[in-house]
């Protein structure tokens, strides 16, 4: 029995493709949904970076500040936080843990989250490092930075070193207040300490946290209290703003590092610190009991 036509006509509809018209439909709907998808996640990517950027620039402001604390000098290269350079008082590395970078092959600290080199600036006490972020351009709005004052080092350096030399004053002065005065000039009157056994010989004494010496509070009298005049300064140069490096208070370690970008937002991670890593106690071992200035001594 032969098939009928209709039956022909049948089989030919069952192996029939798409036409033209619902494929064009579909590549439609694909290339829609292509559409929606690649922005939502090119702005996943762009956070992610931009994110783990941030982080790690709070790691490199961390060990700049570690580096200058030891050194007395500010790094101006990723190698600094690294390896030893010759810097006196360099008790490195300070970055650890890096994992090599699979485009450009260099250490993971050395890049950004977009495998483009940090840079480093140095304007007085302020070291900025800074990424050019997903535009590539540094300049630019999307810029991400972090500010490392180190003036915050300095003060927590001198405020560490007056409560000790106060302390071998004040001790002095109860048994010889009456008899024999310290001299105004502290240079003088650190001699006599020393002399006496109140503090040991160490020329970083002599100084700030800001190379400079020490001066007595008030005048015409014996010395009864050391002061810097560089306090003063450093609590009015770092209070509140954006960017800036926190409210002076009294407690913990001040980082003293701001992570921020050119539109204004700010992550503030300080507190000028006035309790943390005081370890002084006035006597012959006093010399141990401060925090080293490296090249300074």
């Amino acid at each position: 029995m032969n098939p009928s036509p209709s039956t022909f006509r049948s089989r030919a509809h069952l192996r029939r493709g798409f036409t033209l018209i619902e494929l064009v439909i579909a590549i439609a709907i694909v290339a829609v949904l292509a559409g929606a998808a690649i922005p939502v996640t090119s702005k996943m990517l762009t956070y992610k970076a931009r994110k783990a950027t941030r982080e790690e620039l709070q790691v490199l402001g961390d060990a700049a500040l570690d580096h200058f604390r030891d050194t007395r000098t500010i790094p101006t290269a990723i190698s600094n936080l690294v390896v030893d350079a010759g810097a006196s008082g360099w008790a490195g590395p300070y970055l650890g843990g890096a994992v090599t970078d699979q485009l450009t092959g260099s250490s993971g600290f050395e890049v950004d989250a977009w495998s483009r080199a940090y840079r480093f600036s140095v304007s007085g006490d302020q070291l900025t490092i800074a990424s050019r972020a997903e535009d590539a351009n540094f300049g630019s709005a999307d810029d991400l930075a972090i500010v490392v004052d180190v003036g915050v080092a300095r003060r927590e350096e001198t405020v560490d070193e007056l409560t000790l030399l106060n302390q071998a004053v004040n001790a002095y002065n109860a048994t010889y207040l009456a008899s024999a005065p310290l001299a105004s000039v502290w240079a003088t009157a650190y001699s006599t300490l020393v002399t006496r056994g109140y503090l040991p010989s160490y020329t970083g004494y002599l100084t700030d946290g800001w190379d400079q010496a020490y001066v007595a509070v008030g005048t015409g009298g014996p010395l009864v209290e050391l002061t810097s005049t560089n306090l003063a300064q450093s609590q009015a140069g770092n209070g509140n703003g954006n960017g800036g490096n926190g409210n002076n208070g009294k407690n913990g370690k001040n980082n003293g590092n701001a992570v921020t970008n050119p539109k204004g937002n700010a992550k503030n991670n300080g507190n000028n610190g006035k309790n943390g890593k005081n370890n002084g106690n006035a006597g012959t071992n006093a010399k141990n009991n401060v925090k080293g200035k490296g090249a300074k001594g």
